[in-house]
């Protein structure tokens, strides 16, 4: 559990140095990382991890409040222990039907925050790496992990 909390320690904070050094700022999503990057920080981290040795799954999960007007989407990785890796919880910090989650990094069991999300079966699946991804975002992807992972 500390070699996995290292990588995916070093791994955020290749991503925070990338941004703020503003290597990111020209992509769609991740000029404003961690908000609205957390499908594709898992799969950038995932192959980091699988490189490293260590198989995850992506996981997305879905949040519908009692209306069901606000639908919120997530998604995090998540290990053969059912060990939860969450490097964009922190982008629910300001709002509170999210707990006000601020962990920028998350490693552990499944949390109250986590709980929050609907995950079926069809919302799992093994991270294989990169090259697996659609030919439209694996450019693009290959791309940001170049620019991160120099920095770790």
């Amino acid at each position: 559990m500390k070699y996995i909390k290292r990588l995916v320690n070093q791994f955020r904070n290749a991503i925070d140095v990338a941004r703020d050094a503003g290597e990111l700022d020209k992509d769609i999503s991740f000029y404003k990382f961690p908000r609205g990057c957390c499908g594709d920080a898992s799969d950038l981290l995932a192959q980091f991890l699988l490189e490293n040795g260590i198989r995850t799954y992506y996981v997305s999960g879905t949040y519908r409040d009692v209306s069901f007007e606000n639908i919120q989407t997530h998604a995090w990785l998540l290990t053969d222990n059912q060990t939860i890796i969450d490097i964009t919880g922190d982008q629910f910090r300001d709002n509170p039907d999210f707990l006000n989650y601020d962990k920028s990094v998350y490693v552990g069991a499944e949390d109250d925050f986590h709980r929050l999300f609907e995950v079926e079966d069809r919302d799992v699946h093994e991270n294989i790496s990169l090259d697996a991804l659609g030919s439209m975002c694996q450019p693009r992807l290959k791309g940001l992990y170049r620019k991160i992972i120099k920095h770790i």
